[in-house]
């Protein structure tokens, strides 16, 4: 036999060969007899890390997503806004929010950046407590590097599915950002996830994906002039995560274990370069008030510089107008 790390006994070693589950301390595989390599015990350990149980993804996640808002605090701080008021539009575009207007530039990054960018301090906090709530289930179930990897998928989808909607269904101008896509993503990951595996509780889950969407979606939007919910990320986010879900508990689960780690390092990375590229876009600087109440210089409301009709913009969680703050009077 040979060495075995410190910490390795004890784990499962999938057998690259054919993904049967062997001993940490056996040198071949037990139904097909391939032996190990040297280095089989020391990838034993990485996937020990990556097992779920430590919830490593939705740390770097939860962690990437805490430091833009951060910076999105200091940088409306130095607009002169407090970190409970409406922030300037420049603030949101500078940390990667998507922008939508048909006939304008688009720029492709932003439907990943988008993803860490939150309006304020409640839109973030609701979605980092929901992320951590459904996490504790769900990374643990598929492992670290499928949840990262999920979680950013599920997260893109939702917002090129809200981009296609605005650009081609009902076309109009939208800046929107947030983690709820991707957060609804976890929840469809769970739900394809327990329906693969013909486990009953897949059916609470989907009543419970449906109380939400209609909850906080439709009768939201339909009663409230303030809050506009995104719906097209959130269904998005939800389809495209069920569909992972489903692949996830295949019977291909423990092979291309190499493959799926580089994958969800490569994910990590793009969040990093999007988020870098949302510093260096003009479009942020274009924005950027001349004051802080400079803002209040934009066109009468339903209106755009060039007289055509402006509908109101939104922000995954909530409307933002034309005019994105009040006057000192609240007016």
């Amino acid at each position: 036999m040979t060495a075995r790390p410190p910490g390795a006994r004890g784990r499962a070693l999938h057998c690259p060969r054919c993904g049967a589950l062997n001993g940490s301390d056996f040198d071949r595989c037990i139904r097909c007899g391939a032996q190990f390599s040297a280095p089989a015990p020391y990838a034993a350990q990485v996937r020990g890390i990556l097992d779920g149980r430590s919830l490593l993804a939705t740390k770097i996640l939860g962690a990437l997503t805490s430091f833009v808002f951060v910076g999105q605090l200091l940088a409306a701080r130095a607009q002169g806004f407090g970190p409970l008021a409406r922030w300037d539009r420049s603030n949101y575009l500078r940390f990667g929010a998507l922008r939508i207007e048909p006939g304008e530039p688009f720029e492709p990054f932003r439907l990943l950046s988008a993803v860490f960018v939150h309006i304020d301090v409640l839109h973030f906090g609701m979605n980092m407590l929901s992320l951590g709530l459904l996490a504790r289930a769900a990374e643990p179930a598929v492992g670290s590097a499928r949840f990262a990897i999920a979680y950013v998928l599920t997260g893109l989808f939702g917002f090129a599915a809200s981009a296609a909607w605005n650009l081609f269904v009902q076309p109009e101008l939208m800046y929107t950002a947030g983690a709820s896509g991707a957060v609804f993503g976890v929840l469809g990951l769970l739900l394809g996830w327990l329906l693969r595996r013909r486990d009953p509780r897949w059916k609470d889950l989907a009543l419970q994906a449906a109380f939400y969407i209609v909850l906080f979606g439709f009768v939201v939007n339909a009663f409230s002039n303030e809050i506009r919910i995104n719906n097209a990320a959130h269904l998005g986010g939800l389809v495209s995560g069920v569909l992972l879900g489903l692949s996830y508990a295949g019977p291909a689960r423990g092979r291309y274990e190499g493959v799926v780690n580089l994958g969800a390092l490569a994910s990590v990375l793009a969040c990093v370069a999007v988020l870098a590229l949302a510093q260096r876009s003009p479009a942020w600087r274009a924005a950027e008030p001349r004051g802080r109440l400079s803002q209040l210089e934009a066109p009468p409301r339903g209106e755009r510089p060039e007289g055509r009709p402006r509908p109101a913009p939104a922000i995954e969680g909530r409307r933002i107008g034309p005019v994105a703050t009040t006057g000192p009077d609240g007016s």
